[in-house]
């Protein structure tokens, strides 16, 4: 069959198979002989075909090619007589294993067989429904690799360390309550970092097992797939569709990266695969270009830092409800409140109410970066000699606390005040006004063993060992977040679904929200106090059962007594949560009426909430004090 070409009017990148032609859309860096280069299975027998000028527009070349055999389906662009793998490639072959190197010139990409790839079709689980509520949001981070790669994980070895593996593992995401699945970058890219200029006797292979890097965008990281890596990934993304969740993915480009080029690639991942959102790394990349994108519309944007004031909200725009940005502020301002640190009260009681005005907060005690939440109350010095950086790398100030003994111990003391710490962080991240993260593996304390930078460690410092889920610990630190997971859901006030003004605007005599020390109406916000207690009026947010909720944080080394703030009518109070002595599950404890005060215990934490209903009407009208 003779090869003909002709041009077409496509505007996204794209290579796939139409019947007798092949659809092919792509970028080109200036050079006027240019086309494709068509080749078999085999990277052999290719067949040239260039492209005609009137089939570019700028620097993007779109055209028809009729006579191309089935056979070959592997391609490589050539400008000049450069030849090159497609930048935008939809599958890229030759990056199969961590050791493969980024060789542009030897690497193929594949022309897709149908039009399933093509970004003008949607994938039915595209859920852009406008239903997810950031209130209710618990994200869950996780790398793939790492997931699932440790033969602990209880799968197949073919699925370890895959996006079929991730797959595998969706009911226990889901039985945290977690609705948000978050993906470390598992875009295309080479594994292979070059050799350190100031490292010169290091060894030439370095993995960057983490993936902050540019690659080939369009495409899912083959290395992460036990089959095809563009079914795998699609078939993953309606599992997680299925359950009702989300599926939101990181991306690294550098500053230099074009708007226009961001755009393209997001909007390839959602009309394709049916994403839900992006988390972008490197910076607010692109914001205006992004929130004016029709096509990502109510699509979940996380940005590492933003300015608010580059927000602007119609009363039919999407963004106040899309846009989130993370941050370590909470993260750090929490961890040295647990340590007990002098002048973090205060701060910590506004990180807690703390909620963006035009975008969301996205909090966390443990990200990628940093140490796990286990590692964060068992080591005080960063412990990343394996990375061969004679352990500079990696924050230096982790705000953290080994509680007496350096890494593992066998001390029982010690052990029962590193969980309890957990437990206390745990229920301050799912009390705060921001939307919780919690990294996988920490539901059950995973340890990378003190290194808190394991960027290129493909090994079991970096996988998840599932092993410790059957631990007692384990099982209580996950049956806990259970718990606070579905605790907040209930319970709006606390999700931030009711904007907190700590004031009695519907005069209902008492504040959504008031702090309170050892006597009630009265807390120490002085430098060297380490206690305070939290009452959320839930009338604001028209519950009744309970009324109120009382959280009171005591990171002093010394019990406090809490005197209990009076309540209207019959109201009785119940202790529902104290850290000191949970087991597995939460137990109820009725406070009597002629308890007028709790006592919570050193480094703990209390949740005490209202029995009983009463009648209050708000009153319109009157000016809050």
């Amino acid at each position: 069959m003779r090869i003909q070409v002709s041009a077409n009017h496509r505007s996204e990148p794209c290579c796939y198979r139409d019947g007798d032609a092949v659809i092919f859309c792509g970028f080109f860096p200036g050079a006027r002989k240019c086309g494709i280069v068509f080749y078999d299975e085999n990277g052999k027998d290719p067949i040239r075909v260039p492209f005609p000028e009137n089939a570019g527009l700028g620097r993007m070349y779109s055209v028809n090619i009729t006579g191309i055999p089935n056979d070959h389906d592997r391609y490589r662009l050539f400008f000049g007589n450069s030849e090159e793998v497609d930048r935008c490639a939809r599958r890229i072959y030759g990056l199969e294993s961590m050791t493969a190197p980024d060789d542009r010139k030897k690497l193929l990409g594949r022309v897709m067989p149908d039009a399933s790839s093509d970004p003008g079709i949607c994938s039915q689980y595209d859920r852009n429904e406008g239903k997810l509520r950031r209130e209710n949001d618990l994200i869950y981070l996780l790398h793939v690799r790492g997931f699932t790669k440790s033969p602990s994980a209880g799968i197949t070895k073919k699925q370890r360390g895959t996006f079929a593996g991730v797959t595998e593992k969706l009911g226990h995401i889901a039985s945290l309550g977690a609705n948000i699945i978050e993906l470390m970058p598992a875009y295309e890219i080479s594994s292979l970092m070059p050799q350190r200029e100031e490292a010169p006797d290091e060894p030439e292979e370095r993995i960057n097992y983490w993936g902050y890097t540019t690659g080939y965008y369009f495409a899912p990281r083959s290395v992460y797939a036990c089959s095809d890596p563009c079914s795998e990934f699609r078939n993953m993304a309606d599992a997680i569709h299925e359950r009702h969740m989300a599926l939101v993915m990181q991306f690294w480009f550098s500053k230099e990266t074009p708007a226009i080029f961001i755009s393209a690639v997001l909007r390839h991942w959602v009309r394709v695969y049916g994403v839900d959102g992006f988390h972008l790394i490197g910076g607010d990349l692109a914001f205006e270009t992004l929130s004016a994108d029709p096509a990502l519309a109510g699509k979940l944007m996380y940005y590492e830092s933003i300015d608010e004031n580059r927000i602007v909200i119609s009363p039919e725009d999407e963004i106040r409800t899309s846009v989130s940005v993370y941050r370590d502020d909470f993260q750090n301002t929490v961890r040295h409140f647990l340590k007990g640190d002098n002048d973090t009260t205060v701060r910590f009681f506004g990180e807690m109410i703390k909620r963006g005005e035009k975008c969301g907060h996205v909090n966390y005690i443990a990200g990628y970066s940093g140490f796990r939440l286990a590692d964060f109350v068992a080591y005080e010095h960063k412990h990343n000699e394996a990375n061969r950086e004679n352990n500079a790398d990696g924050p230096d100030d982790n705000a953290s606390w080994n509680c007496g003994a350096e890494g593992k111990t066998r001390r029982i003391a010690v052990l029962k005040l590193r969980r309890k710490l957990v437990l206390n962080a745990l229920l301050m991240l799912f009390f705060s006004q921001g939307t919780p993260m919690i990294f996988a593996g920490d539901e059950f304390l995973n340890s990378q063993e003190g290194n808190n930078n394991p960027y290129c460690q493909d090994n079991a410092v970096s996988w998840i060992n599932w092993n410790l889920e059957n631990t007692k610990t384990g099982q209580d630190v996950s049956a806990f977040i259970r718990f606070l997971s579905s605790y907040r859901k209930a319970h709006g006030i606390l999700g931030g679904a009711v904007p907190l003004k700590l004031m009695d605007y519907k005069a209902f005599g008492y504040p959504d929200l008031s702090a309170h020390g050892t006597d009630a109406w009265q807390p120490d916000f002085s430098a060297f106090s380490h206690s305070v207690g939290m009452l959320y009026c839930n009338l604001y947010a028209k519950e009744q059962d309970p009324a109120f909720i009382y959280c009171i944080y005591n990171c002093h080394w010394e019990d406090k007594r809490f005197a209990l703030p009076s309540m209207p009518g019959n109201l009785s109070w119940k202790v529902i949560v104290d850290t000191s002595r949970y087991e597995n599950e939460c137990e109820v404890r009725k406070i009597t009426g002629k308890e007028k005060s709790v006592l919570v215990k050193a480094r703990s934490c209390m949740v005490i909430e209202t029995s009983g209903r009463i009648k209050i009407t708000e009153k319109k009208g009157r000016t809050p004090f």
